[in-house]
């Protein structure tokens, strides 16, 4: 028999053994729990530099529930994290990710914060083979080698015949003191209810999607841990698949095997990463949502200062009839009119006072290249409005000369209009 996809599974014991056989980080892994010991009774510190100072190893028991974790008693006692993560070996590309592959990782924690993360510390547990990634409850095969060599582990422990700084041997316990990872893996892992679902929180019992975004927080109330464990069990123990999905239905969980560790509470250790919490998530949301700088608004120009108001006649688009028979296109190039006309003009002071003649000169030019972009009727409406009717032609030698207009004329109207009548009107409504 041969399986239908290998897994190559790194077995936790012997990267344990590689960092035990190493004197300094030894040490350096015994004085996490020990200098914890020292002050664990003292103050929270306001500020959390490292999980270490979190209120979590301060009181997380060890496997005989009645003294602390941290309370090696000459055993070496080690905290990780445990991260699984998806990626698309081909690259990201325009019409999506196309493969998936998985990785299964775990950091040490008692290693000091400038080596922890370094790839040498990392322990790869194994690569979940693409090209799709694992769906629903099948991720659990992947992950059961590690669960069962963190069981004996903590249950029972593991005795090295020979580490480092003992050379007769030593017994050890380890445990995952947190599952970091980002939200759709977060709940993959754990078998939780999506974040789409109703059962959108993993750690508090905010219930329904109608209820997102509530600011309450102090009504908020953890989800108990236990009944979650006890419907995890009762998904895994049904007889049948409608009893599965009415617990799941009920409790927004399935069976994974992270609950085969007696301490796991994913209220408390089911963590999204600062990338994707912060940077990703409440970042930006902020920048996106609540500021609305997106790409879109990025591309859109900003609209213009106004310098002064004007009681313009307005005409509203949704009317049944327009004057001068205009269309719906022109009888909204009147508000743009509008808005070009008491634009504020480039080399003018707050009172309409020309200060830098070249700059009011170019700021008018761009307004009539502008108003000719418009049609010619809403460019009469807008004259006859501020009775600015064009100034006859010398050079038209015709009886129509004081009646027949073309769009240049109007556009005329309008600049001499915004050149001479409006800055007066500024300089004059403001206080002396």
């Amino acid at each position: 028999m041969k399986p239908i996809k290998p897994f190559v599974y790194h077995d936790f014991d012997d990267y344990l053994a590689s960092l035990l056989s190493r004197a300094d980080l030894e040490l350096a892994m015994d004085k996490s729990c020990d200098d914890l010991m020292q002050v664990c009774n003292d103050p929270i510190p306001e500020h959390a530099t490292d999980i270490w100072d979190a209120e979590f190893l301060r009181t997380f028991k060890g496997p005989s529930g009645k003294t602390l974790f941290i309370d090696r008693q000459g055993e070496g006692h080690y905290g990780f994290t445990l991260n699984i993560d998806f990626f698309n070996i081909e690259g990201m590309k325009v019409r999506g990710a196309s493969t998936s592959c998985g990785i299964i990782s775990m950091v040490c924690l008692n290693l000091p914060y400038d080596i922890r993360y370094q790839p040498e510390n990392i322990f790869v547990a194994g690569i979940i083979p693409g090209p799709r990634q694992p769906s629903t409850t099948d991720l659990n095969h992947y992950v059961k080698p590690l669960i069962d060599d963190l069981v004996v582990s903590w249950e029972k422990g593991v005795r090295y015949s020979r580490t480092a700084l003992h050379p007769t041997g030593r017994t050890t316990r380890s445990a995952i003191i947190a599952a970091v990872m980002d939200l759709p893996a977060a709940r993959h892992t754990s078998q939780l209810a999506g974040h789409g679902s109703h059962f959108y929180c993993s750690a508090c019992q905010c219930f329904h999607l109608s209820t997102m975004g509530r600011t309450d927080h102090e009504q908020w109330v953890l989800r108990d841990a236990e009944e979650m464990r006890r419907a995890a069990y009762g998904w895994l123990n049904a007889s049948s698949t409608p009893e599965r999905e009415e617990i799941f239905q009920n409790h927004g969980t399935r069976w994974s095997e992270l609950w085969r560790l007696s301490y796991w509470n994913p209220t408390r250790q089911l963590v999204v990463d600062a990338m994707h919490c912060i940077l990703e998530g409440h970042a930006h949301n902020h920048f996106r949502t609540v500021l609305q700088l997106t790409s879109l608004s990025a591309a859109t120009p900003s609209p213009p200062e106004i310098a002064f108001s004007h009681k313009f006649t307005k005409v509203n688009p949704e009317d049944k009839s327009f004057p001068d028979g205009m269309s719906v296109k022109e009888v909204k190039q009147i508000a743009a009119i509008h808005l070009l006309l008491t634009a504020a003009l480039e080399g003018t002071d707050s009172h309409g006072v020309v200060v830098d003649q070249e700059a009011f000169d170019q700021s008018m030019n761009d307004l009539s290249k502008r108003l000719t972009n418009k049609n010619t009727k809403p460019l009469q409406f807008v004259c006859r409005d501020l009775q600015c009717q064009p100034a006859p032609r010398p050079e038209i030698r015709s009886p129509q000369a004081h009646t027949r207009f073309f769009k240049r004329d109007w556009v005329e109207a309008l600049h001499h209009w915004v050149s001479f009548d409006s800055l007066r009107s500024l300089a004059g409504s403001l206080p002396s």
